[in-house]
């Protein structure tokens, strides 16, 4: 597994190494200049656009066929696609831990300017990045063992189109059950764990079929 996951790493750090540097000066401007809007979209995308990185990662390895030469090895075809998402899980980790640190540092800056109900607010950006960005995950990683490594741009760029709309589509579902009256704390919270729970046995589902689908492939 260590070798798995070391391999997959490598394989992001190659695609995301022009990536970083765009961060970190879209990062800079954002606490420099406490756009509103720009923290919005910096919140919401960096994570996002961190997984469909490393699901593009796949891409390199059909072109040198490690993902051939993988299944010979003496290692189970589940655990191979468990490493894949443990993998991408880390990323999308990664991607919410930095828009909390350019959102702090642009609060601290700037003061609490941005979040009309507070630390809740500032929640939802994050958490709504690595929502999405898990959801890419739950829908690509099926889609690509079923519709195989020909198709693996068009795949995440659905993946990713879905998530988005999965992530709508369950607060629109919220929003309608709540109506128009405001929110309390503990309506909030309860609304995130619901969405977090269906999040995550999304992921774990699509974990099972993702290696149900692999171990019926032939190559």
């Amino acid at each position: 597994m260590k070798g798995l996951l070391k391999n997959n790493f490598l394989g992001v750090i190659e695609n995301i190494k022009i990536l970083f540097p765009l961060v970190a000066v879209l990062g800079i401007v954002l606490s420099v200049t406490g756009d509103a809007s720009l923290l919005h979209i910096f919140s919401f995308t960096i994570a996002p656009i961190l997984s469909v990185l490393a699901a593009l990662c796949l891409r390199k390895e059909t072109l040198s066929k490690w993902y051939k030469y993988k299944i010979s090895l003496p290692v189970k075809r589940k655990t191979i696609v468990q490493s894949y998402y443990i993998s991408h899980l880390c990323w999308c980790l990664v991607g919410m831990l930095t828009v909390t640190l350019f959102m702090s540092v642009t609060v601290i800056g700037h003061g609490n300017q941005y979040f009309y109900y507070g630390f809740r607010d500032a929640v939802t950006l994050i958490l709504g990045g690595g929502v999405v960005s898990v959801y890419v995950a739950s829908v690509f990683y099926p889609l690509y063992y079923y519709l195989g490594s020909e198709k693996i741009e068009i795949t995440a760029i659905l993946s990713l189109a879905i998530s988005i709309g999965f992530l709508v589509g369950i607060s629109m579902i919220i929003n309608i059950v709540v109506g128009d009256k405001q929110i309390s704390d503990i309506e909030y919270y309860r609304s995130l764990l619901m969405i977090l729970g269906i999040t995550g046995a999304a992921f774990l589902g699509s974990y099972f079929l993702s290696v149900y689908i692999f171990q019926k492939k032939e190559y």
